[in-house]
C-alpha cells in the first residue's frame, strides 16, 4: 500500500474554516513506507488517485459535502483500527478514501441526471476511475459501496459482510458514523479533533436538504420506496406520492 503522509497543518489552514479548497493541498510525495495508525493522526491517504479525488471534491462539493466525505474516511479507518483491522493489511486504504470522498457526488452538478443520487454517484465514481486506467475489481467495489451506502441492511447482513469486500462495509460504517453519530465507536476525544479539522456547516441536515432540493427539481430523483423519495415525501407531503399500492393497480397481469 502506498502510505499517508499528514495534512493536518495544510487541511487545518484551509478546511476547518469550510472555505479551503483542496487543491494545492495534496502533498507532491509521500514520505518512506510507513503507517501511521489512525488514532494519532488525521492523515489522508496520498496515492495518485487519492490526491486526484481531493482535488475533484474540493472543487465540486460545496464545504459542508466536501467536509462531509473527508469526516466519513476519517471515521471510516479509526471505526475499522478499533475492530483490529489495519490499511495495508486487512483492507485497501485508498478504495475507502475513494468510497467516501465520491459517495455524495450525486449530489453535485458534476454527475446530476436523472437517477437517485446514489446511482448518479456510483456512476460517476466508476467513470472516475475507469478514465484513470482503473478497470479491475476495485471500480466494482467503489460502485457497490456507493449505490448501497444508503440502504444499511446490505452492510449489516453477516453474509454480505463475509462474502463482499471489506472496503464497503468500512467506508459505510464511517459515512453512518459521520451521518447519525448514533452508537459510534469512535472515542470522543477523536470526534473532536475530526470536527475541529472539518467542522459540520450543518451536518447531515444540510446534506437532506441537498437531497431534498434535487427531487424538488427533478422528481425522477425521489422514487417511491427509496431513501431520497421517503426524505421527499416527509418533507413535502403535499406532493403527489406513487404508493405500492399504485404500484400494484398498473401490474399487468391484473393481480
Amino acid at each position: 500500500m502506498t502510505p499517508s503522509l499528514s495534512r493536518r497543518t495544510a487541511l487545518g489552514a484551509g478546511l476547518a474554516a469550510g472555505t479551503g479548497m483542496l487543491t494545492g493541498l495534496v502533498p507532491a510525495a509521500a514520505p518512506a513506507a510507513s503507517h501511521a495508525v489512525p488514532d494519532d493522526d488525521l492523515s489522508l491517504p496520498s496515492t495518485r488517485l487519492a490526491r486526484e479525488a481531493a482535488r475533484l471534491i474540493g472543487e465540486a462539493q460545496e464545504a459542508y459535502l466536501r467536509n462531509h466525505s473527508l469526516r466519513s474516511f476519517l471515521f471510516a479507518r479509526e471505526a475499522a483500527a478499533l475492530t483490529g483491522r489495519r490499511p495495508g493489511r486487512d483492507y485497501d486504504e485508498e478504495v475507502v478514501f475513494l468510497i467516501c470522498a465520491l459517495h455524495d457526488m450525486g449530489l453535485t452538478a458534476h454527475a446530476n441526471s436523472d437517477q437517485r443520487f446514489e446511482m448518479d454517484g456510483a456512476d460517476f465514481a466508476a467513470r472516475f476511475l475507469e478514465r484513470r486506467g482503473v478497470t479491475d475489481h476495485r471500480v466494482d467495489t467503489v460502485w457497490d459501496a456507493i449505490a448501497m451506502h444508503t440502504t444499511r441492511s446490505f452492510r449489516d447482513s453477516p453474509v454480505f459482510q463475509r462474502r463482499r469486500p471489506p472496503e464497503i462495509g468500512i467506508a459505510q460504517t464511517g459515512i453512518s458514523i459521520d451521518l447519525m453519530g448514533t452508537n459510534s465507536p469512535v472515542p470522543p476525544g477523536y470526534a473532536d479533533r475530526v470536527h475541529r479539522l472539518l467542522p459540520r456547516l450543518g451536518g447531515a441536515r444540510a446534506v437532506t436538504d441537498a437531497i431534498v432540493a434535487q427531487a424538488l427539481a427533478n422528481p425522477r430523483k425521489a422514487p417511491a420506496a427509496t431513501l431520497p423519495g421517503e426524505i421527499l415525501h416527509q418533507r413535502h407531503p403535499e406532493l403527489p406520492y406513487l404508493t405500492w399500492d399504485m404500484l400494484l393497480d398498473s401490474n399487468a397481469w391484473g393481480d
